[in-house]
């Protein structure tokens, strides 16, 4: 591999959006607060709890034989999901973080709890935005996560409420039963050697 030192990046900010599930990418991110379409931004998330994209399963076993003790390892079941910090308690945050539709939010505007939570499942697009050599975006797509608040409400005196909500990645048939598309930082093209 070679070594791609644009590759290496730092996300300098970030934006998060949600769709109907199965809403297609953009096809072309020039401005990472509007990705087009029907894309909805959650809002402001936390600064010193930026998305954190999780791992869980199992690990790979090694199954042998008699003549080779490591012949050959297993696939393991692993799940990946992302999670993230909401600090606006608006109606869109309180039906990711408690699992309830638009239904919800009644006349006065007030949101109605449900005593059981059915997750909501969207489409979601993680927009990071990164510092090389100016602004670039870097788009991390899934066509189909199942959200829900993952842990309590956090309060303190000198910080922000905070919502935490848990994305499980879905598989989709848009991709094939894949769960996601991560763009990547392309190389840039090699100068051209001078002729003879």
């Amino acid at each position: 591999m070679a070594l791609i030192d644009n590759a290496a990046i730092v996300p300098a900010g970030g934006y998060i959006f949600i769709a109907d599930p199965d809403t297609e990418k953009p096809a072309d991110l020039t401005d990472p607060t509007n990705p087009g379409g029907a894309w909805e931004h959650v809002g402001h998330t936390k600064l010193d709890a930026l998305p954190e994209f999780g791992r869980d399963g199992d690990d790979p076993e090694i199954k042998g034989s008699w003549q080779n003790a490591k012949l050959r390892a297993t696939t393991p079941d692993v799940t990946y999901s992302v999670t993230f910090q909401s600090i606006q308690a608006t109606a869109l945050t309180y039906q990711l973080y408690f699992g309830a539709g638009p239904a919800a939010v009644q006349a006065d505007k007030s949101f109605r709890i449900p005593a059981t939570p059915t997750p909501q499942t969207k489409a979601l697009l993680v927009v990071l935005v990164v510092l090389v050599d100016g602004t670039n975006y870097l788009p991390l797509y899934h066509p189909r996560v199942s959200l829900l608040g993952s842990d309590a409400v956090g309060m303190a005196s000198d910080d922000f409420v905070s919502f935490p909500i848990k994305g499980t990645f879905l598989g989709s048939t848009k991709l094939g039963g894949a769960i996601g598309e991560w763009a990547q930082v392309a190389a840039s093209e090699p100068p051209p050697h001078g002729g003879d």
